[in-house]
Order: C-alpha cells, then sequence, then structure tokens
C-alpha cells in the first residue's frame, strides 16, 4: 500500500507539474481520482495526505470546498518528481500517441464531412471563446468542450467512446489535457487551423490539422522531461 501511495502521489504530482491542473484549480473529488487511476478510497486519501503534508495541496470546506493545487512554484519544487514520472511513462506513450493522432485525425476528417451550419457556428464560438480565455484552468476546459464539439460532428457514438478512453491514457489517466502557458499560443494556431479545416469542409486538411495537433501533449511531457 505504500508504494501505491506514493505512486499515485507522484503522478498527481507531474499531472500538475506538466500543466493539467493549475495552482488554484480543484482536483477531481477522491472518488473520481480512485476510478481514473483505478485504485482504492484509501490509496487516494493517502496520496493527497502524503501531498497535503508537503504543502502541496490544500483543503476547503463548504459548499465550493474541496481538494486544491497550492500556489506555489512546482516548476522550481517538483522538477525531479515528474522527470522520474514521465521517464517511465514517455516510452510507454510513444508508439499510443501514434495512434491517438491517426484516430483524431479519423474524427476530424469525418466532422468536415458531416458538419452542419448550426455545428459549425458552434465550433467557431468555441474557438473564439479560447482565444479570448482568461487563465489556464478556462483555456484547458474550452479545448475540452472545442474537442468535445469535434468529435460530436462527425456523428458516431463509437468514436465518441474511442476518443474518451484514448484521452484518459494520453493523460497519465487524469482525463486533463495539460496546458502550460508557453504551450498556449502553439494551441491556439492549432486549433484555428482545425477549426477553419472542418468548417470549411476540407477533409484532409482536417485529418492533418488533428493529427499534428493531438501530438502537443506529448511534446508538453517530453519538454517537461528535457527530451525533444
Amino acid at each position: 500500500m505504500s508504494t501505491v501511495r506514493h505512486e499515485l502521489a507522484d503522478r498527481i504530482i507531474t499531472a500538475i507539474a506538466v500543466g493539467a491542473y493549475s495552482p488554484g484549480d480543484r482536483l477531481p473529488p477522491e472518488r473520481d481520482l480512485a476510478v481514473l487511476q483505478g485504485v482504492s478510497r484509501v490509496t487516494v486519501r493517502e496520496a493527497l495526505k502524503l501531498l497535503a503534508e508537503r504543502g502541496l495541496i490544500v483543503s476547503r470546506r463548504g459548499r465550493d470546498g474541496g481538494t486544491f493545487v497550492a500556489p506555489i512554484d512546482w516548476d522550481s519544487t517538483l522538477t525531479d518528481v515528474a522527470r522520474r514520472t514521465l521517464a517511465d511513462e514517455l516510452p510507454k506513450l510513444t508508439e499510443f500517441f501514434e495512434y491517438r493522432c491517426l484516430i483524431e485525425g479519423l474524427v476530424a476528417r469525418t466532422a468536415a464531412e458531416r458538419r452542419t451550419g448550426q455545428q459549425a457556428d458552434q465550433l467557431r464560438a468555441l474557438l473564439n471563446e479560447f482565444r479570448h480565455a482568461d487563465s489556464l484552468s478556462t483555456a484547458r476546459e474550452l479545448d475540452r468542450q472545442l474537442h468535445a464539439q469535434v468529435t460530436a460532428m462527425a456523428g458516431n457514438a463509437n468514436l465518441t467512446a474511442l476518443c474518451d478512453q484514448l484521452n484518459a491514457r494520453a493523460t497519465l489517466g487524469f482525463n486533463s489535457e495539460p496546458y502550460p502557458p508557453d504551450y498556449l499560443d502553439r494551441a491556439t494556431a492549432e486549433h484555428t487551423r482545425l477549426v477553419d479545416a472542418i468548417v470549411a469542409g476540407e477533409a484532409e486538411g482536417a485529418f492533418r490539422a488533428a493529427h499534428d495537433h493531438f501530438r502537443l501533449t506529448l511534446d508538453i511531457m517530453a519538454g517537461k522531461l528535457g527530451t525533444p
């Protein structure tokens, strides 16, 4: 149990260090973390206790309570933990991301072929909101909504379920895409390219835009590890 709780604590630290959660963000509830990580709630509780003892998370009570990421300098504090975890995870994820990019490219191509005018307008509106996001937490949520809209436009429940599974695995099991500030401009440019292609009905352009964009998560993790 001790090893498992320390491993989970390190994974939570790494998720925060790569930008899947930002300082001040609320972490998922214990029961959700247990399901996402495939561990017991006791293990989650013990891992969170370890993080709290180190001042990395804080708990608040009340209606708006929960467990929150502490407002500290995560880059300088936890580089070694993140690098150690990512050094183990990245070799497993590299081939997986090739598969993910191909699937997401297919989703985008299908969305471009099946889009309706109303769906295209909704996608444009989400892109505009993303461009004007006032925080990384907001950008992360709008990213989720934008890609969910693309998947919905593809109109295939099996693809939707598959994308959900791929997203969970790609994000170390946390279902939250990393968004460090130095990658936000790249994400905005790639979202614009993707949305433009889908709205214009350019199926091959949409495939290529999504295929290229969904490597972003891997690049962020590799950047945190210090590898090209």
